[in-house]
């Protein structure tokens, strides 16, 4: 469960902004309301035609991806003092880790679905 943990907050750094606001809090919020909106949609895909549907919004979770990676490098949060790295996964932790996990067990349903290279863009999958 460690390693899920840390594996969370590695994604978080990743994810880590979308939104107004630029400061550690906002972004571990937009990082995790990105997930929660991946899971929406990978949710709904249980074939390859709703793969085909929803192609477009997948590919825009990848842009948002890269933004909040951009606004993460800007907030240098990857330069973070270790006790404020670690307060700020402790406060979100849960929701990190729900996330996470809903949007793994949506992308483990839907893959069987999804055509050519949907995920090419998508944060964390496609590389």
């Amino acid at each position: 469960m460690k390693k899920v943990a840390l594996n969370v907050f590695a994604l978080s750094l990743v994810f880590l902004a979308t939104g107004c606001g630029d400061s550690p809090d906002s972004v571990m919020k937009d990082s995790i309301q990105l997930m929660n909106d991946q899971a929406d949609i990978l949710e709904k895909i249980n074939s390859k035609e709703a793969a085909e549907k929803y192609k477009g919004d997948l590919e825009k979770f990848g842009k948002r991806g890269k933004e909040l990676e951009e606004r993460a490098k800007k907030l240098k949060l990857d330069e973070m003092p270790k006790e404020k790295r670690e307060a700020l996964t402790k406060k979100y932790e849960g929701e990190m880790t729900k996330a996470v996990s809903r949007v793994s067990t949506a992308m483990q349903k839907a893959a069987p679905h999804l055509v050519g290279n949907v995920f090419k863009d998508f944060p964390n999958f496609g590389k």
